[in-house]
Protein backbone atom coordinates (compact mmCIF):
# COMPACT_ATOMS: atom_id res chain seq x y z
CA UNK A 1 0.00 0.00 0.00
CA UNK A 2 1.58 3.65 -1.32
CA UNK A 3 2.93 5.26 2.05
CA UNK A 4 0.17 8.41 2.18
CA UNK A 5 -0.31 9.42 5.73
CA UNK A 6 -1.92 12.36 6.28
CA UNK A 7 -5.01 14.37 7.13
CA UNK A 8 -7.11 16.87 5.21
CA UNK A 9 -10.14 19.43 6.23
CA UNK A 10 -11.99 22.28 3.89
CA UNK A 11 -10.10 20.71 0.96
CA UNK A 12 -12.41 19.83 -2.50
CA UNK A 13 -10.83 16.51 -2.41
CA UNK A 14 -12.19 15.90 -6.57
CA UNK A 15 -13.03 19.50 -8.19
CA UNK A 16 -15.91 19.57 -10.30
CA UNK A 17 -14.26 22.69 -12.17
CA UNK A 18 -11.78 20.52 -13.40
CA UNK A 19 -13.65 17.57 -14.97
CA UNK A 20 -12.98 18.88 -18.37
CA UNK A 21 -8.95 18.22 -17.81
CA UNK A 22 -9.57 15.32 -15.88
CA UNK A 23 -11.72 13.42 -18.86
CA UNK A 24 -8.90 14.61 -21.31
CA UNK A 25 -6.20 12.96 -19.20
CA UNK A 26 -8.30 10.05 -19.17
CA UNK A 27 -8.65 10.02 -23.03
CA UNK A 28 -5.73 10.33 -23.78
CA UNK A 29 -4.28 7.65 -21.44
CA UNK A 30 -6.85 5.27 -22.93
CA UNK A 31 -6.34 6.00 -26.42
CA UNK A 32 -2.40 5.65 -26.07
CA UNK A 33 -3.30 2.16 -25.17
CA UNK A 34 -5.15 1.72 -28.55
CA UNK A 35 -2.84 3.60 -31.32
CA UNK A 36 -1.14 2.15 -33.79
CA UNK A 37 0.82 -0.42 -33.05
CA UNK A 38 4.09 -1.18 -35.24
CA UNK A 39 4.16 -2.43 -38.97
CA UNK A 40 7.23 -4.30 -39.01
CA UNK A 41 10.14 -5.17 -36.79
CA UNK A 42 13.59 -5.95 -38.01
CA UNK A 43 16.27 -7.34 -35.22
CA UNK A 44 19.42 -4.72 -34.48
CA UNK A 45 22.83 -6.23 -35.49
CA UNK A 46 25.04 -6.05 -32.47
CA UNK A 47 27.52 -3.70 -34.23
CA UNK A 48 24.52 -1.49 -35.45
CA UNK A 49 25.41 2.91 -35.04
CA UNK A 50 22.58 4.87 -34.11
CA UNK A 51 20.98 7.86 -36.21
CA UNK A 52 24.03 10.25 -37.09
CA UNK A 53 26.90 7.52 -36.66
CA UNK A 54 27.31 7.42 -33.02
CA UNK A 55 28.20 3.77 -32.10
CA UNK A 56 25.93 2.54 -29.85
CA UNK A 57 28.55 1.61 -26.88
CA UNK A 58 29.93 4.70 -25.16
CA UNK A 59 31.02 6.07 -22.10
CA UNK A 60 28.42 5.52 -19.33
CA UNK A 61 26.87 8.55 -19.12
CA UNK A 62 23.25 10.07 -18.96
CA UNK A 63 22.74 12.19 -22.05
CA UNK A 64 19.84 14.82 -22.25
CA UNK A 65 18.33 14.32 -25.42
CA UNK A 66 15.17 16.69 -24.87
CA UNK A 67 17.69 19.30 -26.60
CA UNK A 68 18.20 18.90 -30.50
CA UNK A 69 22.45 18.61 -31.25
CA UNK A 70 22.09 19.65 -34.82
CA UNK A 71 25.69 19.95 -36.02
CA UNK A 72 26.53 23.18 -38.03
CA UNK A 73 27.99 23.25 -41.37
CA UNK A 74 31.72 23.63 -41.26
CA UNK A 75 33.01 27.46 -40.81
CA UNK A 76 29.59 28.67 -40.26
CA UNK A 77 28.81 31.00 -37.63
CA UNK A 78 26.59 29.31 -35.05
CA UNK A 79 23.06 30.07 -36.28
CA UNK A 80 20.62 32.77 -33.75
CA UNK A 81 18.53 30.38 -31.00
CA UNK A 82 14.89 30.60 -31.10
CA UNK A 83 13.88 32.16 -28.02
CA UNK A 84 10.46 31.09 -26.20
CA UNK A 85 8.78 33.84 -25.04
CA UNK A 86 5.12 35.33 -23.70
CA UNK A 87 3.45 37.22 -21.14
CA UNK A 88 2.11 36.69 -17.61
CA UNK A 89 -1.33 37.55 -17.06
CA UNK A 90 -3.72 36.78 -14.32
CA UNK A 91 -7.49 36.40 -14.85
CA UNK A 92 -8.60 39.57 -14.33
CA UNK A 93 -6.31 40.28 -17.88
CA UNK A 94 -3.93 42.22 -15.99
CA UNK A 95 0.09 41.48 -17.05
CA UNK A 96 1.84 40.21 -13.93
CA UNK A 97 5.39 41.85 -13.15
CA UNK A 98 8.13 39.84 -11.32
CA UNK A 99 6.73 36.12 -12.08
CA UNK A 100 9.62 33.64 -11.72
CA UNK A 101 9.30 31.87 -15.28
CA UNK A 102 10.94 28.83 -15.04
CA UNK A 103 12.15 26.62 -18.13
CA UNK A 104 13.17 23.05 -16.99
CA UNK A 105 14.80 20.10 -18.72
CA UNK A 106 16.04 16.41 -18.00
CA UNK A 107 19.75 17.09 -17.61
CA UNK A 108 20.44 14.57 -14.67
CA UNK A 109 18.04 11.74 -15.59
CA UNK A 110 15.13 11.36 -18.32
CA UNK A 111 12.55 11.11 -15.51
CA UNK A 112 14.03 14.34 -12.84
CA UNK A 113 13.30 18.05 -13.62
CA UNK A 114 16.40 20.55 -13.69
CA UNK A 115 16.46 24.15 -14.32
CA UNK A 116 17.87 25.29 -18.09
CA UNK A 117 16.72 28.82 -17.03
CA UNK A 118 15.13 31.09 -14.91
CA UNK A 119 13.90 34.68 -15.52
CA UNK A 120 11.65 37.27 -13.97
CA UNK A 121 8.52 38.89 -16.36
CA UNK A 122 9.61 42.44 -16.82
CA UNK A 123 7.29 45.78 -15.75
CA UNK A 124 4.60 44.82 -18.99
CA UNK A 125 4.90 41.37 -18.08
CA UNK A 126 6.70 39.74 -20.45
CA UNK A 127 9.84 37.20 -20.39
CA UNK A 128 12.17 35.64 -22.62
CA UNK A 129 14.09 32.54 -22.65
CA UNK A 130 17.30 32.15 -24.78
CA UNK A 131 17.82 28.10 -24.87
CA UNK A 132 19.48 25.50 -26.35
CA UNK A 133 17.36 24.28 -29.49
CA UNK A 134 14.61 21.87 -27.92
CA UNK A 135 11.44 20.95 -25.56
CA UNK A 136 10.62 22.20 -22.36
CA UNK A 137 8.43 22.07 -19.58
CA UNK A 138 7.81 25.73 -18.24
CA UNK A 139 6.64 26.90 -14.80
CA UNK A 140 5.59 30.33 -13.89
CA UNK A 141 4.95 31.67 -10.37
CA UNK A 142 4.49 34.48 -8.17
CA UNK A 143 3.56 34.71 -4.25
CA UNK A 144 -0.15 35.09 -3.76
CA UNK A 145 -1.06 33.55 -7.11
CA UNK A 146 -1.10 29.32 -7.90
CA UNK A 147 1.69 28.61 -10.48
CA UNK A 148 0.97 27.35 -13.20
CA UNK A 149 3.09 24.93 -16.50
CA UNK A 150 2.92 24.06 -20.26
CA UNK A 151 5.34 22.36 -22.66
CA UNK A 152 7.10 24.77 -24.99
CA UNK A 153 9.23 24.33 -27.90
CA UNK A 154 11.67 26.39 -28.67
CA UNK A 155 10.80 29.51 -30.98
CA UNK A 156 7.01 29.26 -29.21
CA UNK A 157 5.19 32.25 -28.11
CA UNK A 158 3.52 30.34 -24.93
CA UNK A 159 1.39 33.36 -22.61
CA UNK A 160 0.57 31.96 -19.05
CA UNK A 161 -2.16 32.48 -16.96
CA UNK A 162 -1.91 32.82 -13.17
CA UNK A 163 -4.84 32.76 -10.50
CA UNK A 164 -5.23 33.97 -7.19
CA UNK A 165 -4.61 31.07 -4.74
CA UNK A 166 -5.80 29.37 -1.62
CA UNK A 167 -4.50 28.66 1.27
CA UNK A 168 -2.96 25.17 2.66
CA UNK A 169 -1.64 25.76 6.24
CA UNK A 170 -0.48 21.78 7.97
CA UNK A 171 2.42 20.35 9.94
CA UNK A 172 4.68 17.78 9.90
CA UNK A 173 5.14 15.11 12.28
CA UNK A 174 7.96 11.65 12.32
CA UNK A 175 6.77 8.34 13.48
CA UNK A 176 6.45 9.20 17.48
CA UNK A 177 4.14 12.41 16.21
CA UNK A 178 6.71 14.58 17.28
CA UNK A 179 7.43 17.86 15.01
CA UNK A 180 9.39 17.19 12.55
CA UNK A 181 11.46 20.90 12.46
CA UNK A 182 13.06 21.50 9.35
CA UNK A 183 11.59 19.88 6.29
CA UNK A 184 10.87 20.87 2.21
CA UNK A 185 7.14 20.95 1.28
CA UNK A 186 7.18 19.96 -2.71
CA UNK A 187 3.63 20.66 -4.49
CA UNK A 188 3.07 18.06 -7.16
CA UNK A 189 0.93 17.30 -10.14
CA UNK A 190 0.10 14.09 -10.57
CA UNK A 191 -0.19 13.17 -14.28
CA UNK A 192 -0.36 10.08 -16.61
CA UNK A 193 2.13 7.38 -16.35
CA UNK A 194 3.31 7.96 -19.90
CA UNK A 195 3.85 11.83 -19.78
CA UNK A 196 7.48 13.18 -18.84
CA UNK A 197 7.63 13.94 -15.26
CA UNK A 198 6.31 17.63 -14.19
CA UNK A 199 8.60 19.83 -12.09
CA UNK A 200 7.35 21.00 -8.51
CA UNK A 201 4.45 23.28 -8.94
CA UNK A 202 6.13 25.29 -5.74
CA UNK A 203 9.08 24.20 -3.27
CA UNK A 204 9.65 25.45 0.06
CA UNK A 205 11.70 24.40 3.08
CA UNK A 206 10.78 25.13 6.22
CA UNK A 207 12.50 26.04 9.57
CA UNK A 208 9.66 25.22 12.29
CA UNK A 209 10.07 24.18 15.94
CA UNK A 210 6.44 22.68 15.48
CA UNK A 211 6.45 21.51 12.52
CA UNK A 212 4.06 23.60 10.93
CA UNK A 213 3.88 25.20 7.61
CA UNK A 214 2.08 27.72 5.56
CA UNK A 215 1.63 27.65 1.72
CA UNK A 216 -0.22 30.15 -0.53
CA UNK A 217 1.07 28.98 -3.82
CA UNK A 218 -1.54 26.47 -4.68
CA UNK A 219 -2.65 25.86 -8.95
CA UNK A 220 -6.39 25.71 -9.57
CA UNK A 221 -6.49 21.98 -9.68
CA UNK A 222 -5.68 19.15 -7.79
CA UNK A 223 -2.02 18.17 -6.22
CA UNK A 224 -0.17 16.20 -3.80
CA UNK A 225 2.01 17.49 -1.05
CA UNK A 226 5.56 15.96 -0.55
CA UNK A 227 7.71 16.40 2.79
CA UNK A 228 10.93 15.33 2.68
CA UNK A 229 13.38 15.73 5.85
CA UNK A 230 16.84 14.25 6.53
CA UNK A 231 16.66 10.94 7.71
CA UNK A 232 12.76 10.33 6.57
CA UNK A 233 11.34 8.77 3.77
CA UNK A 234 9.08 11.18 1.67
CA UNK A 235 5.53 11.76 2.91
CA UNK A 236 3.05 12.34 0.71
CA UNK A 237 -0.99 13.62 1.20
CA UNK A 238 -3.97 12.61 -0.92
CA UNK A 239 -4.76 14.09 -3.59
CA UNK A 240 -6.44 17.70 -2.62
CA UNK A 241 -7.65 20.82 -4.00
CA UNK A 242 -8.53 24.29 -2.28
CA UNK A 243 -10.04 27.48 -3.90
CA UNK A 244 -9.28 31.11 -4.24
CA UNK A 245 -9.65 32.66 -1.10
CA UNK A 246 -10.44 29.40 1.70
CA UNK A 247 -8.00 27.84 3.58
CA UNK A 248 -7.32 23.96 3.84
CA UNK A 249 -5.34 22.09 6.26
CA UNK A 250 -3.19 19.05 6.01
CA UNK A 251 -1.24 16.86 8.19
CA UNK A 252 2.15 14.93 7.16
CA UNK A 253 3.91 12.06 9.23
CA UNK A 254 6.97 10.94 7.95
CA UNK A 255 8.59 7.50 8.51
CA UNK A 256 12.33 6.20 8.36
CA UNK A 257 11.19 4.15 5.53
CA UNK A 258 13.14 1.26 3.99
CA UNK A 259 16.93 0.90 2.47
CA UNK A 260 17.20 -0.48 -0.76
CA UNK A 261 20.53 -2.11 -2.18
CA UNK A 262 21.32 -4.21 -5.43
CA UNK A 263 23.67 -4.19 -8.17
CA UNK A 264 23.52 -3.35 -11.52
CA UNK A 265 24.97 -5.26 -14.48
CA UNK A 266 24.92 -5.79 -18.23
CA UNK A 267 23.41 -8.79 -19.90
CA UNK A 268 26.96 -10.55 -19.44
CA UNK A 269 26.56 -10.37 -15.82
CA UNK A 270 29.68 -7.79 -15.89
CA UNK A 271 29.24 -5.34 -12.70
CA UNK A 272 28.51 -1.02 -14.50
CA UNK A 273 30.18 1.25 -11.96
CA UNK A 274 28.97 4.86 -12.41
CA UNK A 275 25.00 4.19 -13.30
CA UNK A 276 22.87 6.67 -12.16
CA UNK A 277 19.66 4.92 -10.15
CA UNK A 278 16.57 6.58 -8.58
CA UNK A 279 13.35 5.24 -7.16
CA UNK A 280 9.95 6.56 -8.23
CA UNK A 281 6.76 6.55 -5.70
CA UNK A 282 3.23 5.43 -7.81
CA UNK A 283 0.36 6.13 -7.35
CA UNK A 284 -2.97 4.73 -8.27
CA UNK A 285 -0.68 1.40 -9.80
CA UNK A 286 -2.30 -0.96 -12.24
CA UNK A 287 -5.21 1.69 -12.79
CA UNK A 288 -5.55 2.63 -16.63
CA UNK A 289 -4.68 6.07 -16.23
CA UNK A 290 -1.59 4.51 -13.80
CA UNK A 291 0.03 8.25 -12.36
CA UNK A 292 3.75 9.05 -10.77
CA UNK A 293 5.32 11.49 -8.52
CA UNK A 294 9.31 12.54 -9.47
CA UNK A 295 11.46 10.88 -7.04
CA UNK A 296 12.84 12.70 -3.73
CA UNK A 297 16.16 14.71 -5.11
CA UNK A 298 17.75 14.54 -1.84
CA UNK A 299 17.04 10.66 -0.87
CA UNK A 300 16.44 8.38 -3.40
CA UNK A 301 19.34 9.22 -5.78
CA UNK A 302 22.55 7.24 -6.13
CA UNK A 303 25.27 6.20 -8.50
CA UNK A 304 27.10 2.54 -8.59
CA UNK A 305 30.46 1.70 -7.38
CA UNK A 306 32.94 0.34 -9.10
CA UNK A 307 31.25 -3.19 -8.40
CA UNK A 308 27.83 -2.39 -9.33
CA UNK A 309 26.35 -2.09 -6.06
CA UNK A 310 24.37 0.75 -4.95
CA UNK A 311 21.80 1.50 -2.12
CA UNK A 312 19.20 3.85 -1.99
CA UNK A 313 18.10 5.05 2.08
CA UNK A 314 14.85 6.14 3.19
CA UNK A 315 12.67 4.72 0.36
CA UNK A 316 8.80 5.22 1.41
CA UNK A 317 6.83 1.71 1.51
CA UNK A 318 4.46 1.22 -1.46
CA UNK A 319 4.62 0.68 -5.28
CA UNK A 320 7.98 1.89 -6.45
CA UNK A 321 10.13 2.49 -9.59
CA UNK A 322 13.98 1.57 -9.75
CA UNK A 323 15.25 2.62 -13.21
CA UNK A 324 18.94 3.06 -14.00
CA UNK A 325 20.65 5.54 -16.45
CA UNK A 326 23.89 4.87 -18.43
CA UNK A 327 25.15 6.22 -22.36
CA UNK A 328 25.29 2.71 -22.84
CA UNK A 329 22.21 1.40 -22.51
CA UNK A 330 18.27 2.35 -22.75
CA UNK A 331 17.00 3.08 -19.25
CA UNK A 332 16.13 -0.10 -17.40
CA UNK A 333 13.22 0.30 -14.96
CA UNK A 334 12.45 -2.21 -12.12
CA UNK A 335 9.10 -2.24 -10.50
CA UNK A 336 8.91 -3.24 -6.73
CA UNK A 337 6.40 -2.97 -4.00
CA UNK A 338 7.66 -2.17 -0.55
CA UNK A 339 5.77 -3.23 2.54
CA UNK A 340 8.06 -4.56 5.30
CA UNK A 341 11.18 -2.85 5.56
CA UNK A 342 12.68 -5.94 7.41
CA UNK A 343 12.18 -8.20 4.65
CA UNK A 344 13.26 -6.26 1.60
CA UNK A 345 15.73 -8.32 -0.84
CA UNK A 346 18.56 -6.89 -2.71
CA UNK A 347 17.91 -6.17 -6.53
CA UNK A 348 19.07 -7.10 -9.70
CA UNK A 349 19.13 -4.94 -12.27
CA UNK A 350 20.08 -6.15 -15.91
CA UNK A 351 20.41 -3.37 -18.18
CA UNK A 352 18.46 -3.83 -21.26
CA UNK A 353 19.91 -2.43 -24.73
CA UNK A 354 16.63 -1.61 -25.63
CA UNK A 355 15.08 -1.42 -28.96
CA UNK A 356 14.54 1.93 -31.85
CA UNK A 357 11.71 3.62 -33.95
CA UNK A 358 12.75 4.48 -37.62
CA UNK A 359 10.71 5.79 -40.05
CA UNK A 360 9.38 8.61 -42.28
CA UNK A 361 7.49 11.58 -41.87
CA UNK A 362 5.61 12.61 -44.02
CA UNK A 363 2.76 15.41 -45.37
CA UNK A 364 -0.83 14.61 -45.64
CA UNK A 365 -0.26 13.82 -49.64
CA UNK A 366 2.58 11.24 -48.56
CA UNK A 367 5.11 12.80 -49.90
CA UNK A 368 8.27 13.18 -47.09
CA UNK A 369 8.79 15.99 -45.12
CA UNK A 370 12.41 17.39 -45.01
CA UNK A 371 14.38 17.86 -41.88
CA UNK A 372 11.31 17.47 -39.66
CA UNK A 373 11.07 17.64 -36.44
CA UNK A 374 10.01 14.50 -33.95
CA UNK A 375 9.60 14.61 -30.55
CA UNK A 376 8.90 11.31 -28.41
CA UNK A 377 7.71 11.82 -24.55
CA UNK A 378 7.70 8.93 -22.54
CA UNK A 379 8.03 8.87 -18.28
CA UNK A 380 11.52 7.32 -18.15
CA UNK A 381 13.45 9.23 -21.01
CA UNK A 382 11.42 12.75 -20.94
CA UNK A 383 11.70 14.28 -24.08
CA UNK A 384 13.94 13.11 -27.38
CA UNK A 385 14.21 15.19 -30.12
CA UNK A 386 15.30 14.43 -33.49
CA UNK A 387 15.12 15.53 -36.65
CA UNK A 388 14.27 13.76 -40.58
CA UNK A 389 16.98 14.38 -43.46
CA UNK A 390 16.62 15.31 -46.46
CA UNK A 391 14.27 12.71 -47.35
CA UNK A 392 11.99 12.81 -44.25
CA UNK A 393 13.65 9.89 -42.47
CA UNK A 394 14.50 9.69 -39.01
CA UNK A 395 15.72 7.21 -35.76
CA UNK A 396 15.59 7.14 -32.61
CA UNK A 397 17.60 4.77 -30.85
CA UNK A 398 18.45 3.16 -27.02
CA UNK A 399 14.75 3.40 -26.00
CA UNK A 400 13.41 1.41 -23.31
CA UNK A 401 10.74 -1.59 -24.03
CA UNK A 402 7.16 -0.23 -24.13
CA UNK A 403 4.64 2.03 -24.40
CA UNK A 404 5.90 5.64 -26.17
CA UNK A 405 4.29 9.09 -27.67
CA UNK A 406 5.84 10.45 -30.89
CA UNK A 407 4.69 13.70 -32.19
CA UNK A 408 5.42 15.21 -35.71
CA UNK A 409 5.49 18.81 -35.70
CA UNK A 410 5.08 21.18 -38.53
CA UNK A 411 4.01 24.57 -38.04
CA UNK A 412 1.35 24.84 -35.34
CA UNK A 413 0.19 21.60 -36.92
CA UNK A 414 1.06 18.28 -35.19
CA UNK A 415 0.48 14.52 -35.64
CA UNK A 416 0.61 12.61 -32.27
CA UNK A 417 1.37 8.77 -32.39
CA UNK A 418 1.69 5.48 -29.90
CA UNK A 419 4.86 3.10 -31.16
CA UNK A 420 5.02 0.06 -28.90
CA UNK A 421 9.00 -0.08 -28.56
CA UNK A 422 10.05 -3.80 -28.61
CA UNK A 423 13.34 -5.17 -26.79
CA UNK A 424 16.41 -5.56 -29.41
CA UNK A 425 14.19 -4.77 -32.29
CA UNK A 426 13.95 -1.65 -34.60
CA UNK A 427 9.92 -0.94 -34.95
CA UNK A 428 9.16 1.10 -38.15
CA UNK A 429 6.18 3.90 -37.83
CA UNK A 430 5.72 6.41 -40.74
CA UNK A 431 4.16 9.78 -39.19
CA UNK A 432 2.19 11.74 -41.58
CA UNK A 433 -0.44 14.73 -41.19
CA UNK A 434 -3.34 14.60 -41.32
CA UNK A 435 -5.47 15.53 -44.00
CA UNK A 436 -6.89 19.20 -44.14
CA UNK A 437 -10.87 19.69 -44.49
CA UNK A 438 -12.75 22.84 -44.76
CA UNK A 439 -13.85 23.37 -41.39
CA UNK A 440 -13.04 25.93 -39.06
CA UNK A 441 -12.70 27.14 -35.85
CA UNK A 442 -12.03 30.57 -34.64
CA UNK A 443 -12.77 32.45 -31.36
CA UNK A 444 -11.47 34.52 -28.58
CA UNK A 445 -9.30 34.28 -25.60
CA UNK A 446 -10.23 36.73 -22.78
CA UNK A 447 -10.60 37.48 -19.13
CA UNK A 448 -13.85 39.08 -18.21
CA UNK A 449 -13.99 41.93 -21.16
CA UNK A 450 -10.01 41.91 -21.42
CA UNK A 451 -8.96 40.02 -24.56
CA UNK A 452 -5.46 38.20 -24.10
CA UNK A 453 -3.01 38.39 -26.69
CA UNK A 454 -0.10 35.37 -26.93
CA UNK A 455 -2.26 33.07 -25.36
CA UNK A 456 -1.47 29.24 -26.97
CA UNK A 457 -4.11 27.04 -27.34
CA UNK A 458 -4.52 23.03 -28.07
CA UNK A 459 -6.50 22.30 -30.04
CA UNK A 460 -7.17 18.29 -30.55
CA UNK A 461 -9.44 15.31 -32.33
CA UNK A 462 -8.58 11.75 -32.01
CA UNK A 463 -8.41 10.48 -35.98
CA UNK A 464 -8.69 6.75 -34.59
CA UNK A 465 -6.07 3.99 -33.80
CA UNK A 466 -3.79 4.26 -36.67
CA UNK A 467 -3.64 8.12 -37.74
CA UNK A 468 -3.27 9.26 -34.11
CA UNK A 469 -4.09 12.48 -32.35
CA UNK A 470 -4.41 15.30 -34.61
CA UNK A 471 -3.52 18.47 -32.73
CA UNK A 472 -3.24 22.56 -33.37
CA UNK A 473 -1.53 25.00 -31.18
CA UNK A 474 -3.02 28.72 -32.14
CA UNK A 475 -1.91 31.58 -30.63
CA UNK A 476 -4.26 34.38 -30.05
CA UNK A 477 -3.47 37.61 -31.69
CA UNK A 478 -2.99 41.87 -30.13
CA UNK A 479 -7.28 41.61 -29.68
CA UNK A 480 -6.82 37.78 -28.38
CA UNK A 481 -8.67 35.97 -31.58
CA UNK A 482 -7.45 32.26 -32.83
CA UNK A 483 -8.80 30.93 -35.98
CA UNK A 484 -7.78 26.86 -37.00
CA UNK A 485 -8.77 26.67 -40.22
CA UNK A 486 -8.65 23.24 -43.25
CA UNK A 487 -10.04 21.42 -40.54
CA UNK A 488 -12.10 18.17 -41.01
CA UNK A 489 -15.45 17.30 -39.64
CA UNK A 490 -15.26 15.59 -35.95
CA UNK A 491 -15.60 16.59 -32.53
CA UNK A 492 -12.57 18.79 -31.20
CA UNK A 493 -11.01 19.81 -27.42
CA UNK A 494 -9.94 23.11 -27.29
CA UNK A 495 -8.21 24.27 -24.02
CA UNK A 496 -6.34 27.28 -22.70
CA UNK A 497 -2.69 26.11 -22.36
CA UNK A 498 -1.77 26.33 -18.97
CA UNK A 499 -4.77 26.44 -17.38
CA UNK A 500 -8.01 24.27 -16.72
CA UNK A 501 -10.17 25.97 -19.00
CA UNK A 502 -11.75 24.40 -22.01
CA UNK A 503 -14.64 23.06 -24.34
CA UNK A 504 -15.71 20.39 -26.48
CA UNK A 505 -16.86 21.87 -30.18
CA UNK A 506 -18.32 20.36 -33.76
CA UNK A 507 -16.84 20.95 -36.89
CA UNK A 508 -18.91 20.26 -39.50
CA UNK A 509 -17.14 20.11 -43.50
CA UNK A 510 -17.56 23.95 -44.45
CA UNK A 511 -18.70 25.23 -41.58
CA UNK A 512 -16.82 27.80 -38.91
CA UNK A 513 -17.48 27.13 -35.28
CA UNK A 514 -17.21 29.36 -32.57
CA UNK A 515 -15.41 29.07 -29.53
CA UNK A 516 -14.62 31.88 -26.56
CA UNK A 517 -12.81 31.13 -23.72
CA UNK A 518 -12.73 33.45 -20.53
CA UNK A 519 -10.00 31.83 -17.83
CA UNK A 520 -11.97 34.36 -15.71
CA UNK A 521 -12.58 31.89 -12.58
CA UNK A 522 -15.68 30.83 -11.80
CA UNK A 523 -17.73 30.81 -8.43
CA UNK A 524 -17.31 27.70 -6.36
CA UNK A 525 -19.83 25.19 -6.77
CA UNK A 526 -21.61 24.79 -3.93
CA UNK A 527 -21.41 20.89 -2.46
CA UNK A 528 -24.97 19.83 -2.23
CA UNK A 529 -24.14 16.64 -0.02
Amino acid sequence: MQQHSSRTSFLHRSSGRLLLLALLAIAIAAAVLLLARPRAEETLSAGSEEAGGETRRSPPTYRNRAVLRSPAPSGSREPERPRIVGEVYDTDGNTLAGATVVATTFEVAGNIPSTARAVKSDERGRFELDLADGTYQLKADLPGYGPTNAVAHSGDTVSLVLSRSGVITGRVLDERREPVRRFTIDVLSAVPDDVPAPPPMYSQTFESPDGTFRIDQIPPWDVILKATAEEHAPGFSDMLSVERGQTGTVELALSRGCALSGRVEDAQGTPLPGVFVDAESRLGAGSLSEQAIQSAADVQQTQTGDDGAFRLEHVPTGAIQVRAYDGSHAVTTLAMNLSDCGKVEPVKVVMAPGGSIRGVARREDGSPIPHAKITLLARSVGFVNVMADEEGSYRIDDLPAGMVRVELRDGSRATMVSVNVKEGKVVKRDISLLGEGTGEIRGRVTAGDKPLAGIRLLVTTNRGRKPGFERHTPVTDKDGNFRVPSLAAGNYLITVMATPVGQGAQVDEGGVTTVNLDVTPKPASKDTN
